[in-house]
């Protein structure tokens, strides 16, 4: 859908936006509203920005959705990513053979082959998000600013942003990008609305980088496309990353307890703790478990699977990304979500801008936000919290915990392909058109279309 408005600096849309985050999603929802004039600051609590983990994947529509907020983005992607095979395979790693042995008829227990919308690029979060800060300029993002609070004084008023830094900042309307533990979402909600905190998903991860030279002796073949190894409580994802040189590697494993840090998602973790969740594998998984560092990071899954929201709208104020539905990483579309939610976003405040300037003050700068942000909500909240519910039950089908799908790989496959069809098959044009006529019915009222 092609931007109506003009983007000369000097014709900017007649509100601005606060963005709260600059993580991936935070920085497209900005650049999506630079590239419609619509004047966009980043509020980012780091001193620096980057992401934490290691490699990401987008599939072909998400790259079409990231095209659509600006075609430097879908650049800036091609420029540090790897274009992955069509499709997506999974292994038994309880099989206690040597992998490298099997013909090549046999090499995988399951295989989806997916169209050319489900090609994926897999990439390093850290660049990718390097190459998005260099399309924006400078001084639209603010760094070292944690967010205190959000005052509304009035219902046309700007809202005050208050950092913990006892600085402040004004702005007409606020998206909130910052993340699982997002300080945003817990603002708009009752302090007591179990909603306004993310749940533990009852797993963690260990997350690293393996040099390429190590794992190709013992994976062979295996390091050159991404694989899933299933096994009973735990489970292991590797492939390629930064031009082939290394192995990502996500190792899950299933936790009945809960978490003992209610603010720390991340704790040290030895290897020793990942060799012992590993050692009913098979003797491939058991050898790329061994190349694992010494000392890692163990990562807390947390999602809104638990308790979703009832809306993203506030009225001025909205949810992006994980802020709005964070979600366990199984089918390695959170990031692609917030892209979504970023065009759609961009596509509705342009719709707003357009509206204020042809009616004037007919249509009110609250009433105009206000619509933008519900047709948002209508347009994303049922997809978006439906991938939070998929993923929580994938991660328990590939740890061998789903009692319907047990170790039938056949069911296995038949349900991951619904699922992975409803995500890559999506066609976002229609959820752009669905979204502007959200829009102009939440707006319209008697003012004529």
């Amino acid at each position: 859908m092609a931007s109506s408005l003009p983007h000369a600096h000097g014709d900017h849309a007649p509100f601005d936006v606060a963005v709260v985050g600059g993580g991936i999603v935070g920085l497209h929802v900005a650049l999506g509203l630079v590239r419609r004039g619509i004047p966009v600051t980043i509020y980012e609590q780091a001193h620096e920005l980057k992401e934490v983990g290691a490699g990401m994947g987008f599939t072909s529509n998400i790259v079409g959705c990231m095209a659509a907020i600006d075609p430097k983005v879908a650049e800036s992607l091609d420029d540090v990513s790897i274009r992955s095979g069509g499709s997506v395979r999974w292994i038994d790693g309880l099989a206690q053979e040597d992998l490298r042995s099997r013909p090549k008829e046999r090499l995988f227990d399951v295989e989806l082959s997916l169209g050319e919308e489900a090609i994926a690029r897999t990439t390093h979060r850290g660049q990718f998000l390097n190459e998005l800060v260099k399309l924006l300029p400078p001084d639209q993002i603010k760094l070292g600013k944690r967010l205190d609070t959000i005052v509304q004084t009035g219902e046309n008023e700007k809202l005050l942003l208050k950092f913990c830094d006892a600085t402040t900042s004004e702005a007409d309307a606020v998206i909130g990008c910052d993340g699982i533990k997002s300080c945003v979402r817990q603002l708009v909600l009752e302090e007591d609305d179990p909603a306004a905190v993310p749940h533990y998903a009852h797993e963690s991860a260990y997350r690293c980088l393996v040099d390429m030279d190590k794992a190709l002796p013992v994976m062979g073949d295996f390091c050159k496309t991404m694989v899933m190894y299933m096994g009973q409580g735990a489970h292991l994802m590797a492939y390629p990353v930064d031009n082939f040189k290394s192995l990502n590697v996500a190792a899950f494993v299933h936790d009945d307890g809960e978490w003992p840090q209610s603010e720390k998602h991340t704790v040290l973790g030895s290897k020793e703790d990942i060799q012992k969740a590993y050692s009913g594998f098979g003797p491939t998984v058991r050898s790329l478990v061994a190349l694992l560092p010494d000392e890692l990071n163990r990562w807390a899954m947390f999602d809104t699977f638990d308790h979703p929201l009832l809306t993203y709208a506030y009225g001025r104020i909205t949810l992006a990304g994980d802020a709005a539905h964070g979600s366990t990483p199984h089918y390695g579309s959170g990031a692609g979500m917030g892209v979504e939610d970023a065009l759609v976003l961009s596509t509705v405040l342009e719709q707003a801008a357009t509206k204020m300037k042809t009616h004037g003050v007919a249509v009110s700068k609250a009433r105009a936000l206000t619509a933008a942000f519900e047709a948002y909500d209508a347009v994303r909240r049922e997809r978006s919290q439906w991938l939070v519910r998929c993923s929580r039950r994938q991660g328990q089908k590939v740890k061998g915990l789903d009692r319907e799908i047990g170790k039938d790989f056949d069911k296995f496959k038949k349900h991951t392909k619904a699922s992975m069809d409803k995500l890559f098959y999506y066609d976002f044009r229609a959820m752009l058109q669905q979204a502007t006529d959200e829009f102009e019915f939440r707006v319209s009222g008697s003012i004529p279309l």
